[in-house]
């Protein structure tokens, strides 16, 4: 059983090679990276991918940025993509980075004053989020801005209902 699984086992591509389809798609739609690492098992990781393929962020995530996930457990050289773009060595996942896409300089990451801040579900994860999109973005407006916090805070508001 396990010699058919493996050998009808999917492809691992290669994370390299997904950051550089990603950054020639970037580049020639005058966008940045927003690349963001996370695992199969991570459930902050499938918040984080929920979140930003929704109807109501993806559009406006989409404006300023393409949407790029490295798998750590599924592409092979992922932690060597984490490093390039300064993900701190044994830090957790998600893991978010907004990347120049022309000359791959990181531009902003999730790693707080406090540690990284995952999934942005409570109050200063959110603000931290929210300043890194500030800093990087060029077409999103201030409406977007509002839209994107105020989505957060109600899906932290689903996760950490009051009181509780």
């Amino acid at each position: 059983m396990l010699a058919f699984l493996k050998g009808h086992e999917a492809p691992h591509p290669a994370a390299a090679d997904v950051l550089k389809a990603g950054s020639e798609r970037a580049s020639t739609t005058g966008r940045r990276l927003l690349v963001h690492f996370g695992a199969p098992w991570c459930p902050w990781c499938h918040k984080l991918d929920d979140w930003l393929a929704s109807d109501e962020i993806a559009p406006l995530v989409a404006k300023d940025y393409l949407d790029l996930k490295i798998d750590q457990d599924r592409m092979e050289g992922a932690k060597e993509i984490e490093a390039k773009l300064g993900m701190p060595e044994k830090e957790g996942i998600p893991w978010i980075a907004i990347v120049d896409p022309a000359t791959g300089k990181t531009l902003a990451t999730s790693q707080s004053e406090t540690g990284n801040i995952g999934y942005p579900a409570e109050d200063g994860e959110i603000a931290h989020f929210m300043k890194m999109v500030e800093s990087t973005r060029s077409r999103l407006t201030e409406a977007d801005l509002q839209a994107l916090k105020d989505s957060l805070i109600r899906a932290a508001t689903r996760i950490h209902p009051a009181g509780q």
